[in-house]
């Protein structure tokens, strides 16, 4: 049965705030400042694109502005040289992420 990359990370949200915090994917001055917390998290469906068009799929999670993750590369890869690609291991799961700059 395939993972719904949604649901697991909206499932373990304040264990992926702490990892994004240790791997300095959010400004831990603006954690320590009370500007954002876990309950900014948004876990909504992202899009990528294919040719020209935008495609929306579940299978990429954005949670911040500038910040997707999903269970395959394939999906937040860097297509146009201004993003930074990652991995990371993830309560048994190898999650890829693309972070950018909006």
């Amino acid at each position: 049965m395939k993972k719904e990359i949604i649901k697991f990370l909206e499932d373990n949200k304040v264990e992926l705030f702490d990892k994004l915090v240790e791997l300095k994917l959010v400004c831990i001055d603006d954690v320590e400042d009370g500007l954002l917390s876990v309950d900014d998290l948004e876990f909504v469906g992202g899009c990528y694109e294919k040719g020209n068009t935008l495609i929306d799929s579940e299978e990429i999670c954005g949670l911040l502005v500038g910040l997707d993750l999903s269970f395959e590369r394939k999906y937040v890869k860097c297509i146009y040289g201004d993003a930074y690609e990652f991995e990371f291991d993830f309560k048994g799961e190898k999650i890829f992420g693309l972070s950018y700059n909006v």
